[in-house]
């Protein structure tokens, strides 16, 4: 019989990292003996809910945790509780974990895990942020973190958390040359050199650093392409922004896709100027992928698996000067470095199963 573990995230969707983190593990964990439930804020797709559901789990959509509706939020959860019993929750919102881990009195193990090292790229979301995660050690008592910096920014420095790593299947990102051909005819790139990038258009990921470097560069080099896949509230302003630089038909923006790990493929390097970040799932990818991997400053060291990850400060001279000097490699070789490692889902998918066996025989 399956231990049925409720994970607590605001929606399960691509443009979501912390969800596809979730749903890396989901798929590679054995459902015969760990079955995930989902409480999510957003309904999911139709496509979405039948594999969900096709695998036996359950999802349960809340109202979404506005202050206009706070009350009928929390009447929302306390119904929850009274109708449903779990002995684990593993929560991944850590500014509403005072409400549905507050409310679980009954529930044994309540589990927060930290995916972040800020807690907004909007001030005031800091603030408010700041104000409701200082509750987390009275409502939760166990703790899991993406790297060693998200757990201290969340739990302080002296800390017991364990360290789960936002790991990837491989084998969807190794290097493939057909597909890279196959892509780059699509999109019209011949001799072109692709500078990647992949993330939620936030502040967050500091896209107007990127099109102000990149517009650096193809100054200087005409035959350079800047491809971005996603998408987000400034999308439209970095459009805006390409377009004011001159440089909008030099930049490919993709918009969301599933299928990333194909376009990595037609990439010649990836670049994440990123103002914060807990440990970036896109960084794990590119290195499955073979991919050079310029990273800013602000980005946890655990992010580098292959030792041939660049970290940069966020000036922008720096940067231009840094993507001029890519030096290509043999992606299939680099590829394979990631296989085995700690973030590859085939082996840390048996530390979670062996994280959530451990409760289990702690007395649930």
């Amino acid at each position: 019989m399956s231990i049925r573990i409720l994970h607590v995230l605001d929606k399960i969707s691509v443009d979501s990292g912390v969800s596809s983190v979730v749903m890396n593990y989901y798929k590679s964990l054995d459902h015969d003996r760990i079955l995930f439930d989902f409480m999510l804020n957003e309904d999911v797709d139709s496509e979405t809910r039948k594999y969900i559901e096709d695998n036996g789990s359950r999802i349960y959509v809340m109202p979404g945790l506005k202050i206009a509706n706070t009350f009928k939020y929390i009447s929302a959860l306390k119904a929850f509780y009274k109708e449903h019993d779990y002995k684990i929750i593993h929560g991944h919102v850590a500014n509403s974990a005072v409400f549905y881990l507050g409310l679980a009195k009954n529930v044994p193990y309540r589990i927060i895990h930290s995916h972040n090292t800020k807690a907004s790229d909007v001030f005031w979301k800091r603030i408010r942020n700041w104000i409701l995660t200082r509750f987390i050690k009275l409502v939760a008592n166990r703790y899991i973190a993406c790297s060693s910096a998200a757990a201290e920014f969340l739990f302080g420095k002296r800390n017991n958390a364990f360290i789960l790593n936002n790991a990837i299947d491989i084998n969807k990102f190794l290097f493939n040359a057909e597909k890279r051909k196959d892509i780059r005819i699509e999109l019209g790139l011949e001799n072109e050199f692709v500078v990647g990038h992949v993330g939620r258009f936030s502040a967050q990921k500091n896209h107007s650093f990127l099109i102000d470097l990149f517009a650096g560069i193809y100054e200087k080099n005409k035959d350079v392409r800047l491809m971005m896949i996603g998408d987000g509230e400034l999308f439209e302003n970095i459009v805006q922004m390409a377009e004011g630089k001159n440089v909008k038909d030099a930049v490919i923006f993709m918009g969301l896709k599933n299928n990333a790990a194909d376009y990595m493929n037609a990439m010649d390097v990836l670049a994440m100027p990123s103002l914060f970040e807990g440990l970036p799932l896109a960084a794990i990818e590119a290195q499955a992928s073979g991919l050079p991997l310029y990273l800013s400053d602000r980005i946890t060291n655990d992010a580098d698996i292959t030792n041939e990850v660049f970290f940069l400060p966020l000036d922008k001279d720096e940067w231009v000067g840094a993507l001029q000097k890519v030096n290509k490699k043999d992606r299939a070789i680099a590829g394979t470095r990631v296989k085995g490692s700690c973030f590859d889902i085939a082996t840390q998918s048996d530390a979670l199963c062996s994280y959530y066996m451990g409760l289990v025989s702690n007395g649930l």
